[in-house]
């Protein structure tokens, strides 16, 4: 669902803006009339990335992980959900989360429902969130919903913490890499061009492709500035709907390695999400919408748009995701077995857990194959270079 800003009063005149998640603009006032407050201005709808930069750069970065880490256990433990909130805001003392904390615990005070006021910080939480937690306050099962919320930000956390952690020893090469080239054609080359030119002979061909490639590197220097900036703008656009996000959706799809890598990884993060929804017991219909939500490429999502329609025609979820190219033959194969045993859910984390250790693997083997590919391109460069210097040098001394 989308997200919409709002300013709005209370019944004492206290006047606040909220972010508050809902299917349309009639919808969140529905939900403004609900916990009786009176909106005074709307500002439309704001994208999650917009929600992302307030959250960075305004007010806080808040821990979402940390805070359900600390929470489960507390719920598990039978406490009340609002002395939870208490102990975990005194524990979070002093960290920029311990604000975020203690306006949830206000707003129970205040009569409101847990998922509502999750809604309200919507930015802050994944969007699959809410929707849980409101299942478990429906269902009286808050604590094990939480607890399988807790095991999808841990999957999460370390499947990106493995990445960075991967990804650092191949890009310390690549810069390297690049600093090196740059200070060979913008130093090195320029330097041996004076000698070369002393030399009054004809170079060779080596050398001239290297000499005017310098030459290029110096005198285009005003393009690197625009060629950084292009990529700042193109890149902002890319996080926005529209054409640019599109044809970028579209584009990294066919890259050799990387598409298939991307596919991977947003169907993993789907089969795990549909796994948790449907294992506590989330109608069908919104289990599709919100798991399709967490799907980060528009071409993939707008694969699953008639999986609703097959589902309300009668069709099990296996037939209708069948009919998207993205979605694994494995997990439809589980799935369906799922559904003849009425297990749908282990059998679908079954199969996001296998996806998400393959994707690993797939991933430690191409860092481990990158490391070795920019090392010998840096040694190439400079054999090359080096060549390109001597080659006149070693002709002069055969005169």
């Amino acid at each position: 669902m989308p997200l919409y800003k709002f300013k709005a009063a209370d019944s004492n005149g206290k006047v606040s803006v909220l972010v508050i998640e809902g299917d349309s603009g009639s919808d969140v006032l529905t939900r403004l009339r609900h916990r009786k407050l009176t909106p005074i201005a709307s500002y439309g709808v704001v994208s999650g990335d917009a929600g992302s930069k307030l959250s960075v750069f305004k007010r806080d970065r808040f821990n979402v992980y940390e805070f359900t880490d600390r929470l489960v256990p507390l719920l598990k433990a039978h406490i009340p959900l609002e002395r939870a909130l208490g102990i975990i805001a005194n524990g979070m003392e002093g960290t920029p989360s311990a604000p975020v904390v203690n306006s949830l615990r206000c707003g129970l005070h205040e009569g409101k429902r847990f998922s509502e006021l999750i809604r309200d910080n919507g930015p802050r939480f994944p969007r699959l969130y809410a929707n849980l937690v409101q299942t478990g306050e429906e269902t009286g099962n808050l604590a094990a919903v939480m607890g399988e919320l807790h095991k999808f930000l841990t999957a999460s956390k370390e499947l990106k913490e493995f990445i960075i952690t991967s990804s650092i020893y191949p890009l310390i090469i690549m810069t390297v890499t690049a600093g090196v080239i740059l200070l060979v054609f913008t130093f090195f080359i320029p330097h041996f061009a004076k000698i070369f030119a002393d030399m009054g002979r004809e170079l060779p061909l080596l050398t001239k492709i290297l000499l005017n490639i310098s030459n290029a590197f110096i005198w285009l220097w005003w393009l690197w500035p625009l060629l950084i900036g292009g990529v700042i703008v193109f890149w902002s656009k890319r996080k926005q709907n529209g054409p640019v996000r599109d044809w970028w959706d579209r584009m990294v799809l066919k890259l050799p390695l990387f598409g298939q890598l991307i596919r991977d990884t947003e169907m993993s993060r789907f089969i795990r999400t549909l796994a948790i929804l449907i294992g506590n017991h989330v109608h069908l219909l919104k289990t599709i919408r919100i798991a399709t939500r967490v799907i980060g490429n528009g071409v993939i999502a707008a694969s699953f748009d008639r999986v609703t329609a097959d589902l309300k025609g009668g069709r099990k979820l296996s037939v209708a995701l069948s009919r998207t190219p993205y979605v694994p033959k494995l997990a439809l194969q589980m799935l369906m077995i799922g559904e003849e045993s009425g297990n749908q859910g282990e059998m679908l984390d079954h199969v996001a857990e296998e996806m998400e250790n393959a994707l690993r693997i797939r991933i430690k083997r191409l860092l481990a194959f990158f490391e070795p590919a920019m090392i010998l391109t840096m040694a190439m460069i400079i054999f090359v270079v080096v060549l390109a210097i001597f080659l006149p040098i070693m002709e002069m001394n055969n005169i």
